[in-house]
């Protein structure tokens, strides 16, 4: 088109509308008018119709289901069939040793002393099963899963220094292909997830614990569950916000959470259930102090303060009585839990053991609640509300309450 060109094509248009209009209204003034003009009728509007479009349905609630020693099929069997359950996914896991590892390009990031390892919290899960449980961002990495890959938590990339694409070597030789960094609530807080195929060649294959997505009723679910196990069987159920993360033991800080504040040892294990640690890192961490009433102790140095306070409150409140020093079972004490299935809060000397006598594990806490008080607003939780009771035993859970 020429310039100018479009103007006048508007001029144009302009003179032609002119022109259209002095016609039509030639044509009106030579018409003759009506005789008697109608009045217009008042029409009422119709009322406009709007589809309404029905609310999406509320995601169904997460349960998590637990038992001691493992998970009891008949609870797994027993929810997986329930009609108000629509998804359940069983989750192995155990602790597995890592003797290197590499980012992506190839760099190498940890490699432990030969004979040393660092261990790691593992879960294994069915990725299918498990996607339909976890927020909407990570269900595609969890859905991806395949043998020999892993995800990491974001606690545990942030230890590992690796994200996508970097490898595990684990102690046999296995090496695992990270594939994705995802929340920790998606893996309960673990450090690394795989397939369970995977999980069991390491060594990983116990059921720990079960979550299932359900509607309606949570008590009559609850009740429908416990139907199903022995009679004298303990179970625990959690739902979200009730607990930090949803996984067995569910009532103190998964291993990566306890490593991201006390820090990460190399380790060996020993018979007898006995763990040699890192030297260097027991320099650096694990000192000797005197505390009110119970003396001299080996504890991690992040958590003697809050010892410290606590059992100072107990003596200005004059309740020095509730705690007897021939029951003090120490604090620093490098092994792994009872059931040798992971590694007791103990190695980090994050825990401490009061009046052990009175209160052997496995039984009802006879503790004074007042001392728990205490020890609670300190940062440090009983074993007495655990699901196998070990009311001696006062383990890191928080800093201290303001």
């Amino acid at each position: 088109m020429r310039p100018g060109a479009s103007v006048a094509l508007v001029v144009a248009a302009g003179a032609l509308g002119t022109l259209g209009g002095a016609t039509v209204m030639a044509a009106l003034q030579d018409a003759p008018a009506p005789a008697s003009p109608t009045p217009a009728r008042a029409v009422a509007p119709r009322p406009r119709t709007v589809a309404l479009r029905p609310p999406a349905p509320a995601d169904p609630a997460v349960l998590l289901a637990w038992t001691p020693d493992g998970l009891d099929p008949g609870l797994a069997a027993a929810l997986a069939a329930d009609p108000a359950v629509e998804a359940t996914s069983v989750v192995a896991g155990g602790l597995v040793d890592l003797v290197a590892s590499r980012r992506a390009d190839g760099t190498p990031v940890d490699r432990p002393a030969r004979g040393w390892a660092i261990p790691l919290d593992l879960v294994a899960l069915d990725p299918a099963a498990h996607a339909r449980l976890v927020a909407v961002p990570d269900r595609a990495a969890v859905a991806g899963l395949g043998p020999g890959q892993a995800l990491l938590g974001r606690t545990s990339a942030a230890l590992r220094r690796l994200g996508a694409g970097g490898t595990l070597t684990l102690a046999g030789g296995r090496t695992l292909a990270v594939t994705a960094v995802v929340d920790d609530a998606a893996i309960g807080g673990a450090e690394v997830a795989v397939d369970r195929a995977t999980g069991a060649a390491l060594g990983a294959g116990s059921d720990r614990y079960l979550l299932a997505a359900y509607r309606g009723d949570r008590t009559a679910l609850e009740a429908r569950a416990r139907a199903a196990l022995r009679q004298d069987a303990a179970v625990r159920f959690r739902g979200p916000g009730e607990t930090p993360f949803l996984r067995n033991g569910d009532a103190v800080l998964p291993q990566a959470q306890i490593k991201a504040r006390f820090g990460e040892f190399a380790y060996r294990r020993q018979p007898g259930g006995a763990i040699a640690e890192d030297p260097a890192w027991q320099a650096q961490n694990i000192v000797a102090v005197d505390l009110p009433i119970v003396g001299r102790v080996r504890c991690h140095r992040a958590v003697v303060g809050a010892l410290a306070g606590a059992l100072h409150d107990v003596q200005r409140a004059n309740l020095a009585s509730l705690v007897d020093p021939a029951g003090f079972g120490g604090c620093w004490n490098p092994r792994m839990t009872r059931s040798g299935g992971g590694l007791s809060r103990h190695a980090w000397g994050v825990a401490v053991d009061l009046n052990t006598g009175a209160n052997p594990t496995g039984f009802a806490s006879v503790q004074d609640p007042r001392l728990v008080e205490v020890f609670r607003r300190w940062g440090l939780t009983s074993g007495g509300d655990w699901l196998v009771p070990d009311a001696g035993h006062f383990e890191y859970v928080a800093p201290p309450a303001p």
